[in-house]
């Protein structure tokens, strides 16, 4: 009896596998019919911007009736209405009469951990900044990470603490600085910023009343930095710290000089091809405004206009300064004889490039993100319309659309 009591048991078990296996395999069968659908369904809709006129942030020409293809986060191909096929499905929007540009970067700003502030740099097209001294000196890249999650901010790219001498340079207020007294020092803190998670490095070659940094101090650390394919700015104030500064290895020199620059120093920064982040918002509030104009001009004279970056300097003094697109730095740029399409690509591909995000940001090209500035207008006969937002594209996604867009 117990073993015919088994053997029923065991067919029992044998026919409830099989039940069990036919109806797994029969949802498999569904779900493995129905999973191209489910695939497509799941897959972004790629948006497709028409007709508007395309500056590219390279320099290039105008490009009427263009059209930007975007699929998620990023650009898919660019074209003209002529050249270009909508993809079928795609949503359309019509940018007749607008502008399409790459989004702006402010790439000198300070105390950039700040929702409010990010979301309203994005809202204005300013859809990247740079911070070039975090507060306080640990700041969290956790935190910046997770800042960066969320598209309606603009994308934070940060420095860390500056670097300086033992002694050297502090700026008043800055809580945020690392001393370096030797090379070896200056690797060490070089790697262990850069280690935490900084995107890049902040040197201060500053000899006004202060010891500067020691040039193979300045250079360790640059070196370090150039080893792990990372950009360095380097603070300067005074025309006899820019040779020093180049011969560190300098990727962008931080500030306009406030003293008169020598033409033959605006073409030594010209020649090393190094690019320059006047910041002229922040000279003005102390009081240098009229000869960093003046040296601005001088650096454009000596075929330096290509190799400026749009920065402020935002809160990096207790005045006021302008948040998000910062219209009083490019009024400056443009008095200082910088042409609209030069103050253009100082806010694009000139700004991307010393962020280190050259390949990722900063002109409207396929494959790169999808940043996007939509403005009515043309911003190369009247610069104003930079403020004249139609839509914001930050990551493929529109997080600014003015109520009378198409």
């Amino acid at each position: 009896m117990m073993d015919a009591s088994r053997n029923s048991e065991g067919k029992h078990m044998k026919i409830c596998s099989v039940l069990i296996m036919t109806g797994l395999c029969g949802f498999l069968g569904i779900y493995l019919f129905f999973l191209p659908a489910l695939a497509e369904e799941a897959a972004p809709r790629p948006m497709a911007l028409v007709g508007g006129t395309l500056i590219d942030g390279t320099g290039a020409l105008p490009v009427p009736d263009a059209v930007v293809i975007v699929k998620g986060d990023r650009i898919a191909a660019v074209g003209t209405t002529a050249t270009l096929k909508v993809p079928e499905g795609a949503e359309v929007v019509n940018l007749q009469g607008a502008t399409i540009l790459p989004g702006f970067i402010n790439a000198h700003v300070h105390m950039a951990y700040n929702e409010l502030f990010l979301e309203a740099w994005a809202q204005a097209g300013i859809t990247t900044v740079r911070d070039l001294a975090a507060y306080p000196p640990n700041s969290s890249y956790a935190s910046k990470d997770r800042l960066n999650l969320d598209p309606k901010n603009a994308r934070l790219v940060a420095s860390g603490p500056q670097m300086t001498a033992v002694n050297g340079f502090v700026p008043a207020g800055y809580p945020c600085s690392v001393f370096i007294g030797t090379p070896a020092e200056g690797v060490r803190q070089a790697n262990r910023i850069l280690d935490e998670g900084a995107d890049l490095l902040k040197i201060m070659i500053e000899s006004n009343k202060y010891p500067p940094m020691p040039l193979e101090c300045s250079k360790a650390v640059a070196e370090t930095a150039h080893q792990r394919q990372k950009k360095v700015s380097i603070h300067i104030s005074l025309s006899r710290d820019i040779e020093t500064a180049l011969a560190a290895g300098a990727d962008d020199l931080a500030h306009m000089v406030v003293d008169e620059l020598p033409p033959n120093l605006a073409r030594k920064v010209v020649d090393a091809g190094v690019y320059w982040t006047p910041t002229i918002e922040v000279s003005h509030g102390f009081g240098f405004g009229k000869i960093v104009l003046a040296n601005l001009r001088r650096f454009v004279e000596a075929g330096g206009g290509s190799r400026v970056v749009l920065g402020t300097d935002f809160k990096g003094a207790s005045f006021q300064f302008e948040l998000g697109m910062p219209m009083k730095e490019i009024n400056w740029m443009q008095e200082a004889g910088m042409t609209p399409m030069q103050i253009i690509v100082a806010a694009t591909h000139n700004a991307a490039d010393v962020c280190g995000l050259g390949q990722a940001l900063g002109t409207v090209a396929a494959g790169k993100f999808a940043d996007l500035l939509i403005v009515d207008g043309n911003p190369l006969t009247d610069l104003s319309c930079l403020t004249r937002v139609r839509l914001v594209m930050h990551s493929g996604q529109i997080i600014q659309k003015t109520k009378n867009s198409p």
